[in-house]
């Protein structure tokens, strides 16, 4: 697909690295950011696991194809109605609890399925992340050792999986959304990361004040509900857990959240001074 320009189509959502606008009746162009690293083939690889996820029973996003606008990658894909489960509980907070044990479920569940053979390596990728000048020598040197002991796998990793990518459509359906940073790898690596974002994760521009608070506050709350219903979902490799909690929060490093990074480094030292 192509078009020209973004001239009146109505932007309906952002994030970090892609823009979302209305696209027609039932659809929506993703429109990654002009300084995302890589878009194209990052949007190739998200159609790749958005229809392989479709087809082992995961519900995503119908994804119609690629496109590019004003030279920026995009995908066109079904246009969910609903909010994501971020947004429906800083407006319900008494659904915290049963919401973050559903979304736990969800990652349990895509975890457990097999990764298309075209997703990049998770351990690959964690490398490129940490092997990267603005993160600090000594995290860098652990963070790669670590790293060695974690093993090849092919199970289907989100990359990115929290509350507010899980849209929470009228009728009830769950749909996981953004998959940019999908991978083949250990799904302990997968669970590693969300239960980082929740500790310490900082909502992505655009988000509403209201969102914003509830994040700040809520956080022990999601924490417990939702390591637990991981953990009855499905099993983990403890030992494996906390081999991969060290290289995770140092890849995150590499993202350059300002608001994160001073709580990312007190965390790295927490994990270096528990190992040691």
């Amino acid at each position: 697909m192509q078009t020209a320009a973004l001239a009146g189509l109505e932007k309906i959502a952002e994030g970090r690295e892609a823009e979302v606008f209305a696209y027609g009746d039932g659809r929506v162009l993703r429109l990654y950011r002009q300084d995302y690293r890589d878009a194209p083939a990052a949007a190739e690889r998200q159609v790749t696991v958005l229809r392989a996820a479709a087809a082992h029973g995961v519900r995503v996003p119908e994804v119609f194809g690629t496109t590019t606008v004003e030279g920026r990658a995009g995908i066109v894909m079904e246009r969910l109605n609903g909010r994501d489960a971020f947004e429906t509980i800083a407006a319900q907070p008494f659904r915290l609890w049963s919401l973050s044990r559903l979304c736990a479920r969800l990652q349990a569940q895509l975890n457990e399925q097999t990764a298309p053979s075209e997703l990049p390596d998770l351990r690959a990728s964690l490398r490129r992340a940490i092997d990267r000048d603005e993160v600090p020598k000594r995290f860098r040197t652990a963070a790669l050792s670590r790293l060695e002991t974690i093993p090849d796998d092919d199970c289907l990793i989100h990359g990115d999986f929290h509350p507010g990518n899980v849209m929470l459509l009228a009728d009830g359906e769950a749909v996981i959304i953004d998959w940019t940073g999908a991978r083949r790898g250990v799904p302990e690596a997968d669970f590693a990361r969300t239960m980082l974002m929740i500790r310490l994760g900082e909502p992505a521009p655009g988000m509403p004040t209201l969102i914003r608070f509830f994040a700040r506050f809520a956080r022990s709350v999601m924490l417990r509900s939702y390591e637990g219903a991981y953990r009855k979902a499905r099993r983990i490799d403890e030992k494996l857990l906390r081999a991969c909690e060290l290289p995770v929060a140092v890849a995150r490093l590499s993202e350059n959240i300002p608001a994160e990074v001073p709580k990312l480094h007190k965390h790295i030292e927490r994990l270096l001074a528990r190992d040691a």
